[in-house]
């Protein structure tokens, strides 16, 4: 903004001015005045005359804006709702008209292919079970109990496992009445490596006929009998199954030592009948039957784990019965059959 001065005449300049000017005036006529009052109405005439200056009016300077500061935090205004735009009509379906089936071409069935697993066992015949159940024995000894079966006239065959530390034994022997004749039995000799043991009792059991299997009769239908939790009174219980194989153990069959197929003519080791029906516990002792009724093996035990720790399934044994007649004689005789 440009600011402006206006120069006014100093009022005393002007008097010295008039003073001057009336004074040589006044000695130029030679007149006898009064300068004194003269002087005085003089001034004031010219400084009545003087024009007055007109005052001009300051400026007053327009302050600088002050720039302002934001401040540090500022609240930014809640900014209005968007209108939420009205929603869209979900279109109703259209029912959909059935199609035509497509005729499905004729497929050529493909050959089924052969079930490489084991025949599904024939059934059990009532009469033949009727037969076999007055055969199979239970037997407690001490606070255990477990199966046995008639071998021989006056002569039972059981587990060493079942009766070990016993010299006498308490037989329980079915009757075809449904009813049980309790009687004692006295060990005469017991083979842990074959884990057999002969029992001498009196008895009217019907004698059992015995048949010799090897590896190549794997497949073949068979049932095990025994005094398991289940069985009731002179009943015992059955499962059946099918040979898997048959081999020959290397030491004591309870060890699970190392074994080989039997082919037949091996008379080394002890020969042992892997099967696939059930056992539980109370059936050690008892006879592994063929359906023609002729007791191919006795149970002993079934594998549960393999060397590495990994669950079996369906490997229950049985000392086969070439193993068994092979030491019988001494058996009954007393003899330790365990080198043998």
């Amino acid at each position: 903004m440009i600011r402006m001065r206006l120069r006014v005449p100093s009022v005393r300049r002007v008097m010295y001015f008039s003073i001057a000017v009336v004074a040589f005036g006044l000695v130029a006529c030679g007149s006898d005045v009064n300068i004194d009052s003269t002087i005085d109405a003089r001034v004031a005439q010219a400084l009545a005359n003087l024009p007055t200056a007109t005052p001009q009016p300051t400026v007053t300077p327009q302050p600088t804006a002050t720039p302002q500061s934001l401040p540090t935090s500022q609240t930014v205004p809640t900014p209005l709702p968007t209108s939420t735009p009205a929603p869209t009509a979900t279109p109703q379906p259209t029912a959909t008209l059935p199609a035509v089936p497509t005729p499905a071409p004729t497929v050529t069935p493909a050959p089924s292919a052969t079930p490489q697993s084991s025949p599904t066992p024939a059934p059990v015949p009532s009469d033949l079970y009727s037969d076999l159940r007055l055969s199979i024995v239970k037997i407690r000894a001490g606070g255990f109990s477990g199966s046995g079966w008639a071998i021989e006239n006056g002569w039972i065959i059981t587990n060493e496992h079942v009766i070990t530390g016993s010299t006498t034994v308490t037989i329980e022997v079915p009757q075809a009445d449904g009813g049980v004749e309790v009687l004692v039995g006295t060990v005469r000799g017991f083979d842990a490596k074959r884990d057999l043991a002969a029992i001498q009792v009196e008895h009217e059991a019907p004698i059992l006929p015995t048949r010799i299997v090897v590896a190549s009769d794997a497949g073949t239908p068979i049932m095990q009998l025994g005094y398991s939790i289940a069985s009731t009174g002179g009943f015992p219980v059955v499962h059946t199954g099918v040979v898997t194989t048959v081999v020959r153990h290397i030491g004591f069959v309870l060890d699970g030592g190392p074994q080989r197929a039997d082919e037949g003519d091996d008379t080394g080791g002890v020969g042992v009948v892997v099967f696939d029906a059930d056992a539980d516990p109370g059936d050690s002792g008892g006879p592994v039957v063929d359906l023609q009724g002729n007791v191919v093996g006795i149970t002993f035990g079934a594998t549960v784990l393999t060397p590495g720790g990994k669950r079996v399934i369906g490997q229950q044994q049985a000392t086969a019965i070439e193993s068994i007649f092979r030491v019988w004689t001494q058996l009954k005789n007393g003899v330790n059959t365990a080198s043998i």
